[in-house]
């Protein structure tokens, strides 16, 4: 099953003597997640305009 934001949002990680900046870490991961969701909304409009395409093939074919 693919990530989704929220599953990137939820992540919990075990904290460790001199882990990282939890901080820094939640920047990053907000970062992380805005740039997923913008490939999602990419991906939904690029196969929506391909089956435009091919609905489009499908009709200049008949």
């Amino acid at each position: 099953m693919p990530l989704t934001p929220l599953d990137i949002h939820n992540k919990e990680f075990n904290k460790g003597f001199r882990g990282y900046d939890e901080d820094e870490v939640n920047e990053f991961l907000d970062n992380v997640i805005k740039d997923y969701e913008l490939i999602i909304r990419e991906k939904k409009e690029l196969e929506e305009k391909l089956n435009e395409t091919n609905s489009s093939l499908a009709i200049l074919q008949i």
